[in-house]
Order: C-alpha cells, then sequence, then structure tokens
C-alpha cells in the first residue's frame, strides 16, 4: 500500500468512542510531554471523522455580532455584511474558559443550522510552548489527525443538563480543523469544532446545550519503515477542557416538501422526499419503500444510486444563475431505508434568491428536477 492510498484509507476512517480512547491511550502511554512531542506511534492508525460545519467563534465579535474569522472560514469577505446578516439568526456569542496544566481553552461564538453546528475555540499554551502540527521528518501530518482527543465523548443536553438519547437513527459526525496561522509554530491556535447532523431535526425543541470534549492536542504523520507507511502519533500538549457550549434555537434553513416519484431500484419505490437549504448548507432526504430488504448487493444497488458528487447537484436560483457547491464537502450523510445527503454551498446564500428557482440531480438512473417554487422558511 502506497502513502497515497493510506492518506485515503485514513480520510474514510471514524472510530466510535471506545475506539478514540484506547487509541488516546496508545498515544500516551509512552511518554506525554508539555513542550516537545512524544515518541512515535507503534503501528497506532488515527480515525478520522468525515467532515460539516459546526463552528465557534473565539475572535472578537464584529458590529454584525458574527466572528471576522468565523466569517472567513466561510468564505465571506470583511465587506459583505449583507452575507453575515443571514447568519445572525443562527449565531450566538459565548464566553467559555477553561483551564487545565497551565493551558487556556477559549469559546466564543457557536453557528448552527439543521444540517451542522460550529463552535470556533482558541487554545493557548505557556510561553515558550510549540504548537506545531506540520511537516516532521520530511512527513506531513495526515489529513484530519489534527484535533483535540476526547475521553468523555460527545452529546447533547436538554434545558435541565439531562442528555438527550437520540436513538439508533440519530447519528452524527465531528471533527476539528484548524485555521490558518500566522505562526504555526508559536503557543496558539484556533480552530474549529464541526458537528455534522444528517438528522439534525431530532434535535428541535429539545438540544438546549452540547458537551464539546477536549482533551490532549496531538496529531500524526506517515513514516516510510520497510516498505510500509506507518503512523507516527505526537502529543503536543495534554490536559483536558472539555466544556458545556449553549446552542442557537433559531433554525436559519428553508425547505421544501417533494413527494416526488424517482424510480424503482430492487423492487422499491424511490423518492425525493424534502430539500432543505440554509445559507451554508444543502440537506436532500431520498426515501426508499418496499421491495427487497437493504443488505449485500440490493444495498450496494442503493448506495450507487446515490453517489452524487457536488458535480452531480445543479442549484439555480430564481434568475437562473448557477449556486455552485463546495467540493468534497463532508460525503454523504445517513443513508439507510431513508436517505441524508450533505453538502455545503460555495459561498453563504440568500435561500430568497432560491425561492423559484430550482435543483437537478444527476443521477444514475436519469436527472431528476424540482422547481424549488414552495421553498419556504423553516421557522417564519
Amino acid at each position: 500500500m502506497d502513502k497515497n492510498e493510506l492518506n485515503r484509507m485514513f480520510d474514510g476512517l471514524s472510530p466510535d468512542p471506545a475506539r478514540e480512547k484506547e487509541l488516546l491511550r496508545q498515544l500516551l502511554q509512552d511518554d506525554v510531554r508539555r513542550n516537545r512531542p512524544m515518541k512515535n506511534w507503534k503501528r497506532v492508525a488515527i480515525g478520522v471523522a468525515a467532515a460539516a460545519l459546526l463552528v465557534t467563534g473565539a475572535a472578537a465579535a464584529t458590529v454584525t455580532g458574527v466572528s471576522q474569522r468565523l466569517l472567513a472560514y466561510l468564505g465571506v469577505a470583511p465587506e459583505d455584511s449583507q452575507a453575515a446578516e443571514l447568519l445572525i439568526p443562527g449565531a450566538m456569542a459565548v464566553d467559555i474558559t477553561k483551564e487545565d496544566n497551565g493551558a487556556v481553552f477559549h469559546v466564543s461564538q457557536v453557528l448552527r443550522d439543521r444540517t451542522s453546528i460550529m463552535v470556533l475555540i482558541d487554545f493557548t499554551a505557556p510561553e515558550g510552548t510549540s504548537l506545531w502540527m506540520g511537516e516532521r521528518d520530511g512527513e506531513d501530518p495526515i489529513y484530519g489527525s489534527k484535533r483535540f482527543y476526547e475521553g468523555g465523548g460527545h452529546y447533547f443536553m436538554d434545558e435541565a443538563g439531562e442528555k438527550i438519547d437520540l436513538g439508533v437513527y440519530g447519528s452524527y459526525i465531528y471533527e476539528w480543523e484548524f485555521l490558518e496561522d500566522d505562526d504555526p509554530a508559536d503557543n496558539h491556535v484556533s480552530a474549529i469544532f464541526l458537528v455534522k447532523l444528517p438528522q439534525g431535526g431530532l434535535l428541535d425543541g429539545q438540544a438546549a446545550s452540547m458537551h464539546l470534549p477536549a482533551g490532549p492536542l496531538a496529531y500524526s504523520t506517515m513514516k516510510k519503515e520497510a516498505e510500509t507507511w506507518m503512523p507516527h502519533g505526537f502529543t503536543l500538549y495534554s490536559g483536558d477542557w472539555s466544556c458545556d457550549v449553549p446552542l442557537p434555537q433559531k433554525d436559519i434553513g428553508w425547505s421544501q416538501q417533494a413527494d416526488t416519484f424517482v424510480t424503482q431500484l430492487d423492487g422499491a419505490n424511490i423518492t425525493l422526499k424534502e430539500v432543505y437549504l440554509s445559507p451554508v448548507n444543502l440537506l436532500v432526504t431520498f426515501d426508499r419503500e418496499g421491495g427487497e430488504q437493504l443488505g449485500g448487493d440490493v444495498e450496494v444497488r442503493w448506495w450507487y444510486l446515490l453517489n452524487l458528487s457536488e458535480d452531480d447537484i445543479t442549484i439555480k436560483d430564481r434568475d437562473g444563475n448557477l449556486v455552485p457547491l463546495a467540493p468534497a464537502y463532508l460525503g454523504s450523510g445517513n443513508i439507510g431505508e431513508e436517505a441524508l445527503l450533505m453538502y455545503r454551498l460555495a459561498e453563504v446564500t440568500d435561500p430568497t434568491r432560491l425561492q423559484g428557482g430550482s435543483v437537478t440531480f444527476n443521477l444514475s438512473c436519469g436527472a431528476v428536477t424540482l422547481p424549488l417554487d414552495d421553498l419556504a422558511p423553516v421557522e417564519p
């Protein structure tokens, strides 16, 4: 297996909490040091969750009420106040500080729609500490391995602070994305904690806050050993900065019930059920009813039908202008009898532009176009 194949493999891995705790234990067991990386891993592969959209801005809030760094992450120019205003109803300024082992972890902003949550944080270690997460010994970092490795797990809570059980259909994934840094070798980093929520509607009216787990800051590279590429992990700073973060309650998205027949596959009727569009994300729901039970080749064909990249979806506004999707966002969402597919818009877009427009899905069975004449705010 070559280096590129290994990188692709790591991109697709997502460990469960128990596995992640074991990875962390192995990462720390040899030698945890405050100011320099630990020994290389002994054949431990870091799993990585796919990507989505949860950002908390720790920068000072702008006059629009949304962090400039959060806006920059979403591709909004500083002078674009109109795009910033679209996000304000779904944004919440917070001021949460956790300290451990001499380091400070600060949360300053949360942004949410039905499909994702974004939390922006700043992390500052003591002076003289290097939080370098770049090339080591000629090897680049494994994509997605930079993160605060959590021990307690991530979960949502109601107003009473009780953990919410989302059930078997309430799955989601999360990851860390570190922002560009003028001095990547200093003692400070800024990052976005992203939560991808295909079934985010399950949280409506329930989730008042979420637990954000933040353990040791670490990452890994790959190094060739005896003709085999192996991961090597490095702990940059150890501690526990886990905290509870309140969630905005306003849904900034628009939706349209479609209930449009698409095709038959293995005896099942395939229907385009709903389209949801926020200023940031697209969520598409397909439904499979009847037919053969999912599994084996039946499930493979179902996945193949829904294997849609950003190039397979065309969104046009009411004037016929294309609204592009960002390349290789978080991939798909949940695919079962009901399939939820998530994509990010290439730029923050006012959903009112899309009302009266259309969205076309170029499926393997043919193109399906849905006029967006009935697109309306989720919450008036």
